[in-house]
């Protein structure tokens, strides 16, 4: 059964990367995010970023997980296959940190909540790129309403683009 409670989200701060760099190391979220201590200079370099929001994930006020939603327009050109893809197109990146919070339903709730959140703004398109072996992601957001669109070589390796619309 699903943790009760309210998601949330806050903008992340650099105190905040002591703990991501915590999280990233553990085996759950190593597993798919690569280099801890380059993830998290990427995250120090999102803080600036007007093209990146980075966001602690909040269980009832109570950090549980990061998640990063990027506008894609200007990707294009580095990664083809969004080269069809509509403007206005965002991704969405994140991981849950505690290991105790796997498998409790929280992926596709922050998820979906952040793909709300973007739809009712200015975004067009909301996609997310999980490893075609990463089931339990593909599961969640599938869950979360994202439909796939096919499997591409992007620049970090093989993904299973999905995409959520309004």
């Amino acid at each position: 059964m699903p943790p009760d409670g309210t998601i949330g989200f806050r903008p992340l701060r650099e105190c905040d990367l002591e703990l991501m760099a915590r999280w990233l190391a553990a085996p759950h979220v190593a597993a798919w995010w690569e280099r801890a201590e380059r993830q998290v200079e990427q995250m120090r370099s999102h803080l600036d970023d007007p093209t990146v929001s980075p966001f602690v994930v909040l269980l009832d006020e109570e950090p549980i997980g990061y998640i990063q939603l990027c506008d894609l327009d200007g990707e294009r050109e580095k990664e083809p296959a969004l080269a069809d893809q509509p403007a206005g197109t965002f991704g969405i990146d994140q991981f849950i940190g505690p290991a105790g919070m796997i498998g409790k339903g929280l992926g596709t709730r922050l998820v979906s909540a952040m793909a709300e959140r973007a739809l009712k703004k200015d975004a067009k398109r909301v996609l997310v790129d999980p490893h075609p072996d990463n089931a339990a992601a593909i599961r969640a957001y599938e869950k979360a309403g994202f439909v796939r669109l096919g499997t591409f070589s992007m620049t970090s390796g093989p993904a299973l683009l999905m995409a959520r619309d309004p």
